[in-house]
């Protein structure tokens, strides 16, 4: 509940039973739930579990996302199966807000996009020079933050934030690709062992139009490797350059460049949300002087 109280979101207790990160029967759940509430440690406020700090305001707001995330679902899929159809791109997913069933005026919609193996950094500059053509309103339906390559599906940052988003992920292409990723990265359960893997219900199969097709043909021999180890060179060259004085932590952090990942994170939003998180809890410990299990 702490996590995402950073975004000031309350949680359904459906939902606190879902992200518990011990194995624990519904029942006993809701023994242990009622316990919190009785001594005050939690509020709740129709079905929805609230620390002591969050208001109807907040509810009313995560409502209201809600059925943003509802309106804006058609587009989110038409756009994937607009990037889908682009060459090189095995897999897609939808992350972040909207992955959690949240959009608002202020939103955008990512995507965690799946490349096949070392066409990644082709894969991306070519829906990167798309986005550059799209309008500023439609930019935001169009946010490829993180490529991996279907060679090399696990993820190493191994924290809280990245075993949300891996929780959370929606597949709309290629469900079984979606599959591989979540068993790949199966370290992610110990952190939700309640809950459950998201259904195909909007998935697709990997679309292969004539061009798509046509292109993947043209850069299959040692053209589209020369292409692509050089599309990473300049990639990672103009990056450095424009961030000359971050360390290598936390570039390696934000703007993760290797043949099978590209990682784009401007403002170290990880960083940020795990550095919150840390110290709601530290202010959930000494305002109730105990101890939360790590």
């Amino acid at each position: 509940m702490l996590y995402f109280d950073v975004f000031n979101y309350p949680l359904s207790k459906d939902e606190l039973y879902q992200n518990s990160a011990i194995t624990i029967s519904c029942e006993a759940f809701e023994r242990e739930l009622k316990e919190l509430l009785n001594q005050g440690f939690l509020k709740e406020d129709d079905g929805f579990i609230l620390s002591l700090d969050r208001s109807k305001h907040d509810l009313n707001k995560r409502l209201k996302g809600n059925e943003g995330a509802k309106r804006i679902m058609n587009t989110a899929l038409r756009y994937s199966h607009k990037i889908a159809s682009f060459p090189f791109v095995e897999g897609l997913a939808l992350s972040g807000s909207i992955s959690k069933n949240y959009f608002d005026k202020d939103g955008d919609i990512d995507f965690f996009v799946v490349t096949k193996p070392n066409r990644l950094w082709i894969c991306r500059t070519l829906l990167m020079l798309r986005y550059k053509t799209l309008s500023a309103r439609k930019k935001k339906f169009w946010c490829t933050n993180y490529f991996i390559s279907s060679d090399n599906l696990r993820i190493p940052d191994i924290n809280a934030f990245t075993g949300t988003e891996l929780a959370y992920l929606v597949p709309t292409v290629n469900y079984e690709l979606y599959k591989k990723i979540l068993d790949h990265n199966n370290w992610y359960r110990n952190k939700y062992p309640n809950k459950p893997e998201a259904t195909p219900k909007y998935c697709i199969a990997t679309p292969t139009p004539a061009l798509k097709a046509m292109v993947e043909t043209l850069l299959r021999g040692k053209f589209g490797d020369w292409l692509d180890n050089g599309l990473l060179r300049f990639t990672l060259k103009h990056w450095r350059k424009k961030y000359p004085s971050m360390n290598n932590e936390d570039f390696e952090l934000q703007f993760r460049s290797r043949k099978d990942v590209c990682k784009r994170h401007t403002h170290g939003f990880q960083n940020k949300i795990l550095v919150l998180w840390k110290e709601k809890t530290a202010e959930f410990e000494k305002r109730f002087q105990i101890r939360l299990k790590d």
